[in-house]
């Protein structure tokens, strides 16, 4: 295993568990039947962020760290931003509640863990394009 991308070996094993947690969760989703097909497109294209996130902590490549900021960003703080602000300009317009309360708990808990992640991830990820001084 790659623990070399991490300053924290507790931080390497903390962010590979949510990784791994995420992937068998989104094999879990694009599973389940939908009538939609930007919610397909959305499942199909989560499960392939997380897939390749998961691939890159048994790779060492140069886009590592990139696919670990895409998978913070899209998954992390992108999609239940969206869907909070989705939800509140519905209940604001048009006074609908088009989800449960509790979903809207679960995205804003989603939200808050994955700006946490962000934070230790900048604080303890090692940039290997730095050059040292001579």
């Amino acid at each position: 295993m790659r623990t070399e991308f991490f300053k924290s070996r507790i931080f390497f094993y903390i962010f590979l568990a949510i990784v791994s947690l995420d992937f068998v969760n989104e094999l879990l989703l694009v599973s389940k039947p939908t009538e939609i097909a930007g919610i397909l497109v959305l499942k199909w294209l989560k499960l392939l962020i997380s897939f390749s996130t998961f691939l890159m902590f048994f790779l060492k490549t140069n886009y590592n760290h990139q696919i670990f900021k895409i998978f913070i960003y899209f998954v992390g703080i992108l999609m239940p931003l969206y869907i909070l602000l989705y939800h509140i300009k519905e209940l604001v317009f048009y006074g609908i509640h088009p989800i449960s309360a509790e979903k809207l708990i679960e995205n804003g808990f989603n939200l808050f863990f994955a700006i946490i992640l962000l934070i230790f991830y900048n604080k303890y990820k090692i940039d290997n394009n730095v050059q040292p001084n001579p």
